[in-house]
């Protein structure tokens, strides 16, 4: 059997080393430390107002990435050509014009809100049916002149000067808006519509593409 020996070596320090104390070092106050913090939280902020708020809009500031959750918005409604009571086509029944093909002043005992605006009618029958599939007599571009819409301008309407083409309404100012609009009809829907965008209802305002 072999003896295995074990060599101990001792590793002095210099006496220079030897000679220095042992430095203590010492816990901060609490105090300290929170102002450290906010003096490090303080240059980072976020402005509300300054976010679309979209759920993936990222706010970068010095390093730091704060996600903005977005918030409920309410969609957009069309603006309504309304007296000061909220009635639209001035108190006209808007199913008198499919069933009787004319213009017929409503009750205003008979009634009945829907887009922002309120209804009159003839008859109980009458608003049955408007409730039933109101999108089928409400008016286009919210009761405005058709024919002035198609040139780009916001105009009202003479609920008696209306036309029925391909299942929907359209009232203009008067009856040679009528006409003209009636001359080109499908072109003149075409640019109506152009005008009348999501956001020129949301704003009151038609809104023009421009010479195509």
């Amino acid at each position: 059997m072999k003896t295995v020996g074990i060599r101990f070596f001792r590793i002095s320090l210099s006496s220079e080393r030897r000679s220095q104390p042992y430095r203590t070092m010492k816990t901060p106050p609490i105090s300290f430390l929170l102002s450290l913090i906010v003096a490090i939280a303080a240059p980072v902020t976020l402005n509300a107002a300054s976010l679309s708020w979209h759920p993936s809009k990222i706010a970068k500031d010095k390093g730091f990435v704060v996600l903005a959750e977005e918030t409920a918005k309410p969609a957009p409604k069309a603006r309504m050509n309304v007296d000061s009571n909220g009635v639209v086509l001035q108190g006209y029944d808007p199913v008198a014009y499919f069933t009787r093909h004319q213009a017929v002043k409503g009750n205003p005992a008979i009634q009945t809100r829907f887009g922002g605006a309120i209804y009159y009618f003839v008859s109980v029958a009458d608003k049955v049916a408007f409730r039933k599939n109101p999108s089928r007599y409400v008016p286009q571009y919210g009761g405005f002149c058709a024919y002035h819409l198609s040139k780009g301008e916001l105009k009202d309407s003479d609920p008696a000067a209306f036309l029925i083409y391909k299942g929907k309404l359209y009232v203009c100012s008067a009856a040679d808006g009528v006409k003209e609009f009636r001359s080109n009809i499908d072109a003149n829907i075409r640019r109506a519509d152009d005008n009348w965008v999501p956001l020129s209802r949301a704003q009151g305002q038609p809104y023009d593409r421009g010479p195509r």
